[in-house]
């Protein structure tokens, strides 16, 4: 008896001895260890208690483990029982139930060590792909889109959400056709959940939830192929092209080919057991009957997405990027590109650049998507005042100015406002903004003969007798065609001597139309004072200095009389 108890002491000393390392490889190695799942669930409860090392080692374990299990239809056995209400007690219903509860404690830990930032980014990271391994062998041939949509809301909603976590999304995930799909669907009900909610302890604030969602969505790719047609063209002259295109790129083609494959699918690492032709052809026609196979889903649940983003509460610097990006990353692959014209307009009113960059987004709805907006130079017209010459985006802002502004079809009346309100602009603004004001009139002008009358009217008004309203908002009020632009005229007088320049080169230009060209308004737009000393420094002098000049002042008070002076009043 005494040896008895010996030996089950010894046998008890030896199991608290194990590493978590040790632990793993004997909970995969017979069923037999399954309660080893608690002492590696303990491994990684919480940071404080546990090492990465340790953490990391039991993730690897319980991750073979659980996987091995769900592949084998652990989850399918348990729910299938469930119907059977009148089944007795089983001692594998027991086991069916205590897996379940265990494995629903194991997700909810992986979370945990996901999200939060006292992991090292290296189990984080493995926590993300253990995640995405459970996800994908649930129900084999089926993602796991509840897993997968609690993980990404988990993650995206965490206060500690990091680029690592997105680079690893990025590469590994967001390429696989099923995930960028059901990527889409989550971010559409993270975004529409925006609205009630609130931040706790460990969770980010809404704006940074919002700015989270715009990078996962900005890291997924654009492709909207049909999986099954592009996997199995019909027609044969498409299957030879295909073949032919594949053997010039070579292995790597077909390597790239299978990491945009769908993730359910593959059976990377031995996670998904096909080993019977039954069960690969019941997952072969999961994978057909799956929404994500079709291209025209993946287009809707994208503008789905997009949409509710936008109409969520964001950050300014994450408003400027959409903006500056909507045209090309978001409205081509739109179902109804015409839906964004409501955000758009509505940031219109937020002013400066970001007015101009919605601006630009409605001008290309309009040019290319058919879409009928009235008023938009009137709100073009609304948008130039003179604080545009004073912020740090007026390279942007009047480089899309410009481009708004080629038209030849433009009205003249339309044209002699814009003219008027950038010559009433010059007279208060910096000469560099005074530059620019008379070359978008030289160009203006040049486009529009009809406004030529404003340079060659000879009864020129005063500002007081000015037949044009600088305080009429719409450009087909002001009676700009009545009047001239006699600020060229108070321009000659510029303290600074590049304006008057630009002035006679604009008077010029008109006089000799045919030898002369629109000017280029790339430098002028980025142009500052800056720009305009160094432009000085570098005129070469037609007159070489005299020994006995005059050496020029570096200070107010130069020369030691004048400080004396200065002393002396002080």
């Amino acid at each position: 008896m005494g040896k008895r108890n010996n030996a089950s002491s010894n046998k008890t000393a030896s199991a608290s001895t194990q590493t978590v390392a040790e632990r793993a490889i004997n909970l995969n190695a017979s069923d037999s260890n399954v309660n080893e799942v608690l002492e590696l669930l303990r491994a990684i409860k919480s940071p404080t208690s546990s090492t990465s090392r340790d953490a990391f080692d039991a993730l690897v374990g319980l991750e073979r483990f659980w996987c091995e299990r769900l592949a084998s239809g652990t989850l399918d056995e348990l729910r299938e029982s469930r119907k059977r209400e009148d089944e007795a007690e089983t001692p594998r219903r027991k086991y069916l139930e205590w897996f379940a509860k265990h494995y629903r404690t194991f997700t909810e830990r992986t979370m945990d060590v996901m999200c939060d930032g006292g992991w090292d980014g290296r189990t984080r990271t493995l926590a993300l792909a253990v995640l995405m391994e459970c996800a994908r062998c649930e129900t084999p041939g089926r993602f796991s889109n509840e897993m997968y949509e609690e993980v990404v809301r988990r993650a995206t909603s965490s206060a500690d959400w990091s680029e690592e976590l997105l680079g690893a999304m990025k590469t590994r995930y967001l390429t696989r056709v099923d995930v960028r799909y059901y990527t889409y669907v989550a971010m559409k009900k993270i975004a529409e959940g925006l609205r009630t909610y609130e931040a706790k302890a460990g969770r980010a604030s809404r704006t940074d939830v919002a700015r989270n969602v715009y990078d996962v969505l900005n890291a997924t790719p654009r492709e909207f192929e049909d999986h099954q047609s592009g996997n199995d063209a019909s027609n044969p002259r498409d299957d030879f092209a295909r073949m032919l295109a594949k053997l010039r790129a070579g292995q790597d083609a077909e390597e790239e080919a299978e990491k945009r494959g769908p993730w359910c699918e593959d059976a990377e690492g031995g996670a998904v057991d096909l080993e019977s032709a039954k069960k690969r052809r019941k997952i072969s026609s999961s994978v057909g009957a799956s929404k994500w196979t079709e291209g025209v889903r993946h287009r809707r649940a994208f503008s789905e997405a997009w949409l509710a983003l936008l109409r969520a509460e964001f950050p300014e610097d994450i408003y400027r990027k959409i903006l500056m990006r909507l045209h090309v990353d978001v409205m081509p692959h739109m179902v109804n590109p015409q839906l964004l014209s409501d955000f758009c307009v509505d940031s219109i009113d937020v002013g400066g650049l970001t007015g101009m960059l919605a601006l630009n987004g409605l001008f290309i709805l309009m040019t290319q998507h058919g879409l009928e907006y009235p008023t938009f130079y009137n709100r073009l017209y609304q948008l130039l005042d003179g604080s545009c010459f004073h912020a740090n985006h007026r390279r942007g802002f009047f480089s899309l100015m410009d481009v708004f502004l080629k038209s030849p079809a433009l009205p003249a009346y339309l044209v002699a406002s814009f003219v008027k309100r950038f010559a009433r602009l010059s007279l208060s603004a910096p000469p560099a903004g005074a530059m620019l004001c008379v070359a978008f009139i030289h160009n203006l002008i040049r486009r529009h003969k009809s406004c030529a009358v404003l340079v060659h009217r000879e009864n020129a008004a005063t500002v007081d007798a000015d037949p044009f309203d600088a305080d009429e908002q719409d450009p087909a009020k002001t009676n700009a065609l009545k009047s001239s632009v006699w600020e060229m005229e108070t321009l000659r007088a510029h303290y600074c001597a590049q304006v008057p320049k630009m002035v006679s080169l604009l008077e010029r230009d008109l006089t000799e139309r045919v030898k002369t060209k629109e000017l280029d308004m790339g430098d002028l737009c980025a142009a500052s004072y800056g720009t305009l000393i160094a432009e000085e420094f570098d005129v070469r002098m037609k007159k070489v200095p005299l020994a006995n000049h005059v050496e020029p002042f570096t200070s107010l008070f130069s020369t030691p009389e004048m400080k004396r002076c200065f002393d002396t009043f002080a």
